[in-house]
C-alpha cells in the first residue's frame, strides 16, 4: 500500500509508505511516553483537541525505501520542540503553531506535510541504512497526538478519505501553501538573527 495522502498520485513501483509514525517514536499516553510500536488496539493516547481518545485500530508494515522524493526526514533535538532526534515521513501532517501562519490563513495552527519543513532549523531528508517499522494509528476521528515529547503530529479516522485526511479542526495546507508557511518562517527566523547581530555589534 502506497500511503501518500491526496495531494500525489499513487505512483508505480513497490509499496511505499508515506504517512505514520516510526515505531521508535514516543507518543504521549495517560501513563507516560510510550514508542509507537508498543501501542496496540484499545490503548488511550493523549490528543491535542480530544482530551484523552482510545486508538481504534493500528497498522504495522516494514519501512521500504523509495524514491529520493520519498525518503524520511531527520529532525534535530529541538528544531520543533522535540527533545530527542526524530524521524518522520515526508507525508506525515505536522501541526505547526506561529504568527506567520495566522497572517497567512486566520488561524494560528496549520497542518504540513513533514517534507515542506525540510531546510528549516537543519530538517534534512536522508537515506535510512537500517530497518525499521512503521506504524499507523485510527481513532473514530482524525486525531492530532503529542509524539516525541513536543511535536503534533495528525493521525486518521476511521474512514481514510481525502476529506477525512487531518483533524478538521485546523488550517490543513496544501504543498505549496506549506513551503510557502515554511519560508516565511525562515525569512523571520533569518531577520530576528541578523537584527540580534546588529544589536550585539552596536
Amino acid at each position: 500500500m502506497v500511503w501518500m495522502g491526496p495531494q500525489r498520485p499513487v505512483p508505480s513501483g513497490p509499496p511505499v509508505i508515506a504517512d505514520g509514525l516510526f515505531g521508535t517514536t514516543p507518543v504521549a499516553t495517560p501513563g507516560g511516553w510510550l514508542p509507537a510500536a508498543e501501542l496496540v488496539p484499545g490503548d488511550t493516547v493523549l490528543t491535542f483537541d480530544g482530551g484523552v481518545q482510545q486508538v481504534t485500530a493500528l497498522f504495522r508494515a516494514p519501512f521500504l525505501e523509495g524514491p529520493a522524493d520519498l525518503w524520511p526526514l531527520r529532525v534535530p533535538v529541538w528544531a520543533l520542540d522535540n527533545r530527542d532526534e526524530m524521524i518522520l515521513l515526508p507525508q506525515q501532517k505536522v501541526l505547526i503553531e506561529s504568527d506567520q501562519a495566522e497572517l497567512l490563513f486566520g488561524d494560528p495552527f496549520a497542518l504540513i506535510p513533514a517534507d515542506a519543513l525540510e531546510h528549516w532549523r537543519g530538517i534534512a531528508r536522508f537515506r535510512p541504512s537500517a530497518p525499521a517499522e512503521v506504524v499507523q494509528l485510527r481513532f473514530d476521528r482524525p486525531q492530532v497526538i503529542y509524539a516525541s515529547r513536543g511535536v503534533l503530529l495528525s493521525c486518521a479516522g476511521e474512514a481514510w478519505e481525502a476529506e477525512d485526511w487531518t483533524a478538521p479542526a485546523h488550517t490543513v495546507c496544501s504543498q505549496s501553501q506549506a513551503r510557502h508557511l515554511v519560508a516565511c518562517l525562515m525569512a523571520e527566523e533569518a531577520g530576528a538573527a541578523i537584527g540580534q547581530q546588529r544589536l550585539q555589534g552596536d
